[in-house]
């Protein structure tokens, strides 16, 4: 969780800030901000206006996100309308969404540029099947959130609450955070242009991070289910969701780049008993250290092979089906 922290500034932030009057009477302006670093000026070249610029600006690009646009970002097309699985991107509606972001006039060139090479990496990755974009699901990239404010749900009366705050000026260029409350705080950085504000970068369409989101289909490292627990697996760890309440981290040997093997572990947080150290009357049981299953990345599935099957067996009779499966599914959760 993000600390909280007031800065007490001069008069001059007024523009984007509500007003409290001190012990004589005099106005300040207050502003919560997402850490504890102070506000940065950089000499002499901040003005009034462009504070009250930038929140106008702000402003308005969220008026047009939820009012006016009418398209949304990165849509995909079917080769075939009963495909289950989405062929590349619609270069006719990215087109017209191109078109529709530059005639706001609240963007440069450069946040454009970098919007559209986000979706040529889509489209590219989409149609050689490095990502697999399946019909009613949620796509294989980004993190299931708005990219444009990095939420899912906008308050009532959300322009009217949105302020600026942590704002650095270097020559014609601004970078600032803003919020609505909620606990959000996003990063937008600005370029003066003929003496007007233009969004020039947003975090939520950051070129490197959104690539970093591709779920690649030879990708072992992700989230994975079955009905029942969910299995994480990391660089080094995989985490084992046996319920809610019970989780276990069990280390892990790369053989390829497409296959794992768990090592046996009691590094757990869990609230209750999950029957694992039982050892059903047999002499060959799960042993702290000793590999207890191979993961096996095919066909955009995760496939097991239990070095001790009949304890696992045992396991499924005796404490609870369904959690040591021969395959799991990717996940999609964000």
């Amino acid at each position: 969780m993000k600390r909280i922290a007031v800065i007490i500034l001069s008069s001059w932030l007024l523009v984007a800030c509500k007003d409290v009057k001190t012990d004589n009477s005099q106005p300040v302006a207050t502003i919560t901000i997402a850490d504890t670093s102070p506000l940065k000026l950089n000499g002499n070249n901040y003005q009034d206006t462009d504070s009250l610029a930038l929140l106008q600006l702000t402003r308005k690009l969220y008026h047009w996100v939820e009012e006016e646009s009418k398209l949304g970002d990165f849509e995909p097309y079917l080769t075939e309308l009963n495909d289950t699985v989405y062929a590349g991107m619609n270069t006719d509606l990215h087109q017209q969404r191109l078109k529709e972001i530059r005639q706001t006039g609240l963007f440069t060139q450069s946040f454009i540029d970098n919007y559209n090479k986000i979706a040529l990496a889509i489209d590219k990755q989409i149609k050689n099947r490095a990502l697999i974009w399946k019909v009613g699901e949620l796509p294989p990239f980004g993190n299931g959130a708005s990219p444009w404010c990095d939420c899912q749900d906008v308050p009532d009366n959300y322009a009217d609450k949105i302020w600026i705050m942590q704002v650095s000026f270097n020559k014609d260029t601004a970078s600032y955070n803003w919020s609505w409350g909620d606990g959000l705080v996003y990063h937008i950085k600005a370029l003066k242009e003929n003496g007007i504000w233009r969004i020039d970068y947003m975090e939520g369409f950051d070129y490197n991070a959104y690539i970093r989101s591709f779920v690649y289909t030879n990708q072992i490292e992700d989230s994975w289910e079955n009905d029942l627990v969910r299995i994480d697996i990391g660089n080094e760890t995989l985490t084992l969701w046996y319920h809610g309440q019970c989780v276990y981290f069990y280390p892990i040997r790369k053989i390829d780049t497409q296959t794992v093997e768990m090592i046996w572990d009691r590094d757990m947080d869990c609230k209750f008993d999950n029957g694992t150290n039982q050892a059903f009357g047999l002499k060959r049981i799960p042993e702290k250290g000793k590999p207890f299953a191979k993961f096996t990345l095919q066909d955009n599935m995760l496939h097991a092979d239990y070095y001790y099957k009949e304890w696992v067996q045992q396991y499924a009779k005796q404490v609870q089906d369904d959690v040591f499966t021969s395959t799991y599914s990717r996940m999609r959760e964000h």
